[in-house]
């Protein structure tokens, strides 16, 4: 009976095994398959791992699986010693920041209250309604997380020293706001920085209008441009190379630009303010 019941432990063991190791490669390729089709914007999922884990899934999985993975773990290593190089040569200045505003609360159509700001009034073209103080400021304006964030964003910035030369915004208060919270103010306003969803136009020629005025932006020796603006402003179609493939943003990530032989160059994407800022604090 004994050896019957050690018997019987030992097959136990053995599927519980098989099975765990099955269930450990099923779950590798549905997170690479997750990861691919959404193209890595929330960041690769497989590093929830710690590293003795990741070490041992491409160790004991299938030659395949493991392959994809430490494939992976280079392109991150590869993208954060870039990251960090480009993060070091603003330092430098010479580039243009194009900024998404910090954070504001999500109101349904709010391409109606942004054409509201930019549009009606009669302040200029290139002009703003100012809608901090208007009835539908809660619409258009940071909230008070973003508030917070952008002047966080601006104390980061000065002890890092990061150097800022001419600020260019949306005539949107949640642009116009960031550029006064974190880069100490703006020096014009442009319409074309607003985003695409209260206009009738065609992509086209708001990119060629886009492109245009990132050629034509100040860039002093030595500083950086800012542009403060939107997620859905920064085209790919702008860029005559691009070193990111995406140009999607969160709020208070931003785009390095390099502008060479009147060609514009997408250097790099921070999606957010802290893979920029966390480079900078070491311990």
């Amino acid at each position: 009976m004994i050896k019957k019941r050690d018997y019987e432990l030992k097959i136990i063991r053995l599927l519980s095994g098989v099975l765990f190791a099955i269930g450990l490669i099923v779950l590798s390729t549905v997170v690479y398959l997750y990861d691919k089709q959404h193209q890595n914007k929330i960041g690769t999922i497989v590093y929830f791992f710690d590293e003795h884990v990741r070490s041992w899934l491409i160790q004991n999985l299938s030659k395949e699986s493991g392959r994809k993975l430490e494939k992976e773990q280079h392109e991150k290593e590869r993208h954060e010693n870039v990251a960090e190089d480009v993060a070091r040569n603003l330092l430098n200045g010479g580039y243009i920041l194009h900024f998404r505003h910090a954070e504001r609360d999500k109101w349904i159509n709010v391409e109606m209250y942004d054409a509201l700001e930019s549009d009606v009034h009669d302040n200029g073209e290139n002009s703003t309604r100012y809608a901090e103080n208007d009835y539908f400021k809660d619409a258009v304006c940071l909230n008070k997380r973003g508030e917070i964030q952008a002047r966080a964003i601006g104390e980061h910035l000065k002890q890092i020293g990061l150097p800022i030369g001419y600020v260019i915004s949306s005539p949107s208060c949640r642009s116009r706001q960031t550029a006064e919270l974190a880069f100490g103010g703006y020096d014009r306003l442009d319409r074309d920085l607003v985003h695409r969803g209260p206009y009738n136009e065609t992509e086209t020629n708001h990119i060629s209008s886009l492109k245009d005025l990132y050629l034509n932006l100040p860039l002093n020796n030595g500083t950086n441009t800012i542009v403060s603006a939107h997620n859905q402003v920064a085209h790919k179609d702008m860029f005559d190379k691009m070193e990111s493939s995406t140009v999607d943003l969160q709020e208070g990530g931003f785009l390095v630009i390099s502008r060479r032989d009147n060609k514009l160059i997408l250097v790099h994407r921070f999606y957010d303010f802290l893979a920029f800022q966390r480079i900078f604090y070491e311990r």
